[in-house]
């Protein structure tokens, strides 16, 4: 009923220890404390998946977690059979890319699919329309690393997102914000048989984008995925808002059951950017655009 992980689990099953195949994985990055969230989840937009090929799994690190904890869990998983529980990580901000690389892993060991979506448990996505828009390509994308993107980011130096490891450069590599980002099935393999070798850094999402610098793969940089550290306000043709309150996303849920769009009135808080692949990182991104049809 509850998937379970660890550091020493196979990368490679054999084909007869696989679920049937499937055209997109979820992984969602939650926390034990968060149940409401993830009832909300289910009982919001991944409703909107319907009859699709997808599977999703709440991922949750259970070292040190009490028993109280851990019966709660239990009892959930029970019920729901969509956690995905890692009994090496501990369940807090230091270890979030050991949690995304565990699951990666772990999708890459026990799931059959061609792309994955990453996000956070307060995410709102529209899981259908990500979903058909990649059907309606005419063939998989094999190499796709599809999220906003920032270059310019300058290096943590403080807080829980502090970088001690970090010598590349004086900012971090292009990379897609964790609110929300999707991998071709190639990439999520690439990531788990090369695990070993990967230096970890303490934001999840950056960790991601340095691990992948170096490959020859379609970076899409997407003005629909609304996954900064704070929303950018609601259009409806965003496909992920990150920064969504539980109260939000049932908001957004009943706005498309009863009037087929997700805001009743939108509304930009922040200037969005397109990503200039042609200059230098620290050039790419002026915020100088109001909304994604300008």
């Amino acid at each position: 009923m509850m998937a379970k992980a660890s550091e020493s689990s196979p990368i490679s099953p054999s084909t007869e220890q696989r679920p049937p195949s499937l055209f997109l994985a979820v992984l969602i990055i939650s926390c034990a404390k968060n149940a409401k969230q993830r009832q909300t989840i289910r009982n919001t937009w991944l409703k909107f998946g319907g009859q699709r090929s997808l599977t999703h799994r709440f991922v949750i690190g259970t070292f040190e977690l009490s028993e109280e904890q851990l019966t709660a869990l239990d009892s959930e998983a029970r019920t729901h059979n969509d956690l995905l529980l890692l009994s090496n990580i501990d369940d807090n901000y230091s270890g979030l890319t050991s949690k995304l690389l565990n699951s990666l892993k772990w999708f890459a060991s026990n799931e059959r699919f061609e792309y994955l979506l990453k996000l956070d448990d307060d995410s709102f996505a529209r899981i259908d329309k990500i979903y058909d828009e990649l059907k309606a390509m005419n063939k998989v994308r094999t190499n796709l690393y599809w999220g906003y993107f920032d270059g310019r980011a300058s290096v943590k130096r403080r807080g829980h997102w502090k970088e001690e490891n970090w010598f590349l450069c004086d900012r971090y590599l292009p990379y897609a914000l964790g609110g929300g980002y999707l991998l071709s099935r190639y990439l999520v393999d690439f990531v788990a048989k090369n695990a070993h070798l990967l230096q970890l850094y303490n934001n999840e999402d950056v960790s991601l984008g340095v691990w992948l610098s170096p490959l020859k793969i379609d970076r899409i940089h997407e003005p629909r995925f609304d996954t900064e550290y704070e929303s950018r306000g609601c259009l409806n043709e965003f496909l992920i808002t990150h920064k969504q309150s539980m109260d939000l996303m049932f908001e957004k849920y009943n706005n498309i059951l009863k009037f087929g769009k997700m805001c009743a009135k939108e509304i930009i808080h922040r200037n969005l950017y397109l990503y200039n692949w042609k200059v230098q990182p620290s050039q790419c991104c002026i915020r100088n655009i109001s909304s994604i049809s300008s």
